[in-house]
C-alpha cells in the first residue's frame, strides 16, 4: 500500500504533471500558432515568386498586357492554366505606377472607380524595393473566400531582368494551416505515453507534404523554363542557354546561323479545323525541330506560330541542307482526327562571321530575313544581306504611313480626267487614291497599294475611296461618271455588292455613273468570289471595266464571261505606239476592233505625248486618258478644268453643254 506522504506526493506530482501538461499545452498552442503563421509566410512567398516567374514566361506580351489592361485570347488561355497552379485562385496585376490594371477573375470588366489605385500601398512598395509582401487574410467571413488566404505582392520581371510591374497573387493557404494545426495540436495533447507516436505522425505528414510542394515547385519551374505544347524551351530559357552556352565557350555567335521560323497560314489550320489540329501541328513543327538538332544547336518556341534556331559550328551550305531537311520533315503530313494537315515554314537567316554583332541584331536581321521571305509568297527561306534591310525599312515606314493614313488625314482621292475621242469632251474621272508621308510628300500607289493588301487594310481603305467618289460624283452634272478601282482583297468576305448599293442610295448618284475597274488578276486569283458578285453589280447597272487589258494570259475569255462594259488598254501599248515598225498601232487597233465588236468601249490610258495623240487619231478609239490630257487632280479642281475643257470644246464647234451645275467639292 501506498503511504498518505507518498500519496500526496503522487498527486503532487500528478498535478504538477497536469500543470506542466497545461502549461505545455499553452505554450504549444502558441507556438503552433507562430510555426504555422512562419510557415504559411514562407510557404506562400515560395509559392507566389515561383508563379510569378511562371506568369512571365509563360505568357505571350505581358508587358503588352500590363501596358494595355487587356488580354488576347492566347493570353486568356495562359490566365486559365495559371490560376491552376500552385494554389493560386485569383491574382491583380499592377502596372510600374502602381496602378491596377487587370483582375484574372474580372477579364472583360471595367475596373471599379478608385479601383486603379494601390490603396494599401504594397504595390508601390515593392516596386521601390524590389521585395515581396505577404499580407494573411481570414476568408471566413468573406464570400468566394477559402477560410484562409494570402495576398502575396511580388514584382514581375520581364526576360531580360527589369521590373515591370507588380502581381497581387491570391493563394488558398487553407489546407497548410489546417495540415500543421491539426498535426501540432495532436503532437501537443497527446504529450506523455505517444510523445513518439505524436512526433512520427506529423513529421512524417510533413516530410510526404514537404516532398510533394517540392515536386509542385519543380513542375511550376519546368512549366516556366519549357513550352508545354513542343517541349522546346521557352524565350526566357533561350535566352538563358545562349547566355550559358556563350561562358562556357560552347557558342560562339560569329560562326553560328541564326535562324528565325514562322508558320505559313497557321491561322488559317486553326480556323478551318479547329485548336486541337493547330496545337497537333505546332508538336509536329516542335519534333521536327528537335530532331534536327546537334550538338551546340539551341532551339525554342518564342510563341504562336514562331521558332528560333541557332545553329553552331556549321558552314553556311551545311546551314542550308539543314533548313531544306528541316522544311521537308514539316511538310509531311500530319493527321489528325482523320484529317491530314500539311503545313509549310518561312525562314529568315543571319549568318555573318564578319564584326562584333550583338545576339539581339543578329536576331533582327534574321527577323528581317523572315519579313521578306513572307513577301516573296511564304514557303521559302532568306539569307540576310545589308540592302535587304534598307528595304525591309522602307516597307515599314510605308505601313506606318498607312496605318497613319486616316488619324492624320494623309489620305486623298484625285481624280484624272476621261476624254471622249470623237468630241474631245471630257465624259468622266478615274478617283486614284494618293498617300503622303509624314513630310507631305506623295508614295507612288505603285508602293504603297501592295502593303497595304498584305496588311489587310485595303478593305478599309477601298470603302473610303469609293465612298468619297461616289459623293463627289453625286455633285456632277449627267452624264459625269465616275471610275474606281477594285482590289481583288475586297470581294474576300462577298459583302461588297451590298456596300456599293448602300453608298450609291446614301449620295443619290445613279448606279450607271458608277464604273468599276478589276484587273484580270482578280478574276485569276479570286475567280470563284467575283463571279456572282460582278454579275450583280451588272444587274445593278454598274458598268464594269477591265482594267490593264493585254498583260493578262487570258483577257479575252474573261471579256464574254463577265460581261465587261468597257476595256482600258494596258499603257505599254502606248509607249511603244510610235515605233518605226508600227506593231503595237496594229495590236491596238486589233483590240479596239475585238472591243466594238463585243459592244464594248474601250480606253486608252497612258497618253502623255502630242505623238501619241496623233498616232491614235487613227484608231477608233472611244475614251483617251492620260497627263496630255490632264493630271490627276482634286475635287475642288475638277469644275474649272470641265469649264475649260467645254469652252475649248465650243471653240471647235461642238455641241455645246451648259457648265452651270458644276460644283467644286473639296
Amino acid at each position: 500500500m501506498f503511504s498518505k506522504s507518498s500519496g500526496m506526493r503522487g498527486w503532487f506530482n500528478f498535478a504538477i504533471l497536469i500543470a506542466f501538461i497545461a502549461i505545455m499545452f499553452a505554450l504549444g498552442n502558441l507556438a503552433i500558432k507562430r510555426s504555422v503563421d512562419a510557415v504559411i509566410v514562407a510557404n506562400a512567398e515560395r509559392k507566389a515568386t515561383n508563379w510569378s516567374h511562371y506568369l512571365s514566361t509563360a505568357m505571350p506580351d505581358l508587358q503588352g498586357m500590363i501596358r494595355t489592361g487587356e488580354a488576347t485570347a492566347a493570353q486568356k488561355a495562359v490566365i486559365d492554366k495559371a490560376v491552376q497552379v500552385a494554389d493560386v485562385f485569383r491574382f491583380k496585376l499592377f502596372n510600374a505606377s502602381a496602378q491596377m490594371v487587370l483582375i484574372s477573375d474580372e477579364l472583360g470588366k471595367p475596373l471599379e472607380v478608385g479601383a486603379q489605385t494601390d490603396h494599401n500601398g504594397y504595390a508601390r512598395r515593392v516596386l521601390d524595393t524590389g521585395r515581396a509582401i505577404i499580407d494573411v487574410q481570414d476568408g471566413r467571413q468573406k464570400d468566394n473566400r477559402p477560410d484562409l488566404y494570402v495576398e502575396a505582392y511580388v514584382p514581375v520581371l520581364s526576360g531580360s531582368g527589369d521590373c515591370i510591374g507588380v502581381v497581387e497573387v491570391y493563394l488558398d493557404q487553407t489546407p497548410v494551416a489546417n495540415l500543421f494545426q491539426s498535426k501540432f495540436f495532436t503532437l501537443v495533447s497527446s504529450l506523455g505515453f505517444v510523445v513518439l507516436f505524436s512526433f512520427g505522425v506529423p513529421f512524417l505528414a510533413y516530410f510526404f507534404k514537404l516532398r510533394q510542394q517540392v515536386k509542385t515547385d519543380a513542375k511550376v519551374r519546368l512549366l516556366s523554363s519549357r513550352d508545354q505544347l513542343t517541349g522546346l524551351p521557352n524565350r526566357s530559357t533561350f535566352f538563358q542557354n545562349v547566355e550559358d552556352a556563350r561562358q562556357s565557350g560552347r557558342l560562339d555567335l560569329h560562326n553560328a546561323a541564326i535562324v528565325f521560323i514562322d508558320l505559313d497560314n497557321f491561322k488559317a489550320i486553326n480556323d478551318t479545323f479547329g485548336h486541337k489540329a493547330g496545337d497537333a501541328f505546332l508538336r509536329h513543327v516542335g519534333n521536327a525541330i528537335s530532331s534536327h538538332l546537334s550538338d551546340g544547336d539551341l532551339a525554342a518556341r518564342f510563341g504562336g506560330d514562331e521558332f528560333i534556331l541557332i545553329s553552331a559550328n556549321r558552314t553556311m551550305a551545311e546551314v542550308e541542307a539543314l533548313i531544306e531537311s528541316l522544311r521537308k520533315s514539316v511538310s509531311m503530313p500530319v493527321r489528325v482526327d482523320g484529317i491530314a494537315l500539311t503545313g509549310h515554314l518561312s525562314l529568315g537567316v543571319h549568318f555573318d562571321n564578319l564584326g562584333d554583332v550583338s545576339l539581339k541584331d543578329r536576331m533582327h536581321k534574321a527577323d528581317i530575313a523572315l519579313y521578306q521571305a513572307k513577301l516573296m509568297g511564304r514557303d521559302n527561306w532568306v539569307l540576310f544581306t545589308p540592302d535587304l534591310e534598307e528595304k525591309i525599312a522602307r516597307r515599314r515606314y510605308v505601313e506606318e504611313c498607312i496605318v497613319a493614313g486616316f488619324p492624320q488625314d494623309r489620305f486623298e482621292v484625285h481624280y484624272q480626267p476621261l476624254i471622249e475621242h470623237s468630241s474631245s469632251e471630257v465624259v468622266g474621272f478615274e478617283a486614284l487614291l494618293r498617300l503622303r508621308d509624314a513630310g507631305g510628300d506623295f508614295i507612288s500607289p505603285t508602293e504603297f497599294i501592295p502593303v497595304a493588301e498584305d496588311a489587310g487594310e485595303i478593305n478599309k481603305i477601298g470603302m473610303w475611296v469609293l465612298e468619297e467618289a461616289v459623293k463627289t460624283a453625286a455633285t456632277w452634272p449627267e452624264p459625269l461618271f465616275v471610275s474606281v478601282n477594285l482590289s481583288a482583297k475586297q470581294f474576300d468576305d462577298g459583302e461588297l455588292v451590298e456596300a456599293v448599293k448602300t453608298i450609291l442610295d446614301k449620295a443619290g448618284l445613279p448606279a450607271n455613273r458608277l464604273e468599276l475597274e478589276v484587273t484580270e488578276n482578280t478574276l485569276i486569283e479570286q475567280e470563284e468570289k467575283v463571279t456572282c458578285q460582278l454579275r450583280a453589280f451588272s444587274a445593278m447597272g454598274v458598268s464594269l471595266a477591265m482594267d490593264d487589258f493585254g498583260t493578262g494570259y487570258s483577257s479575252l475569255g474573261y471579256l464574254w464571261k463577265y460581261a465587261f462594259d468597257k476595256i482600258k488598254v494596258d499603257r505599254s501599248f502606248i509607249t511603244s505606239l510610235t515605233d518605226i515598225e508600227g506593231k503595237s498601232l496594229h495590236v491596238l487597233d486589233t483590240i479596239i476592233e475585238l472591243g466594238h465588236r463585243l459592244d464594248m468601249t474601250v480606253t486608252v490610258e497612258g497618253i502623255e505625248t502630242e505623238d501619241q495623240v496623233q498616232a491614235l487619231q487613227k484608231l477608233s478609239c472611244d475614251h483617251f486618258q492620260g497627263f496630255y490630257y490632264g493630271v490627276p487632280m482634286q475635287a475642288s479642281d475638277l469644275a474649272p478644268f470641265v469649264a475649260e475643257n467645254l469652252a475649248q470644246v465650243k471653240v471647235r464647234a461642238k455641241r455645246p453643254v451648259a457648265v452651270s451645275e458644276i460644283k467644286a467639292s473639296g
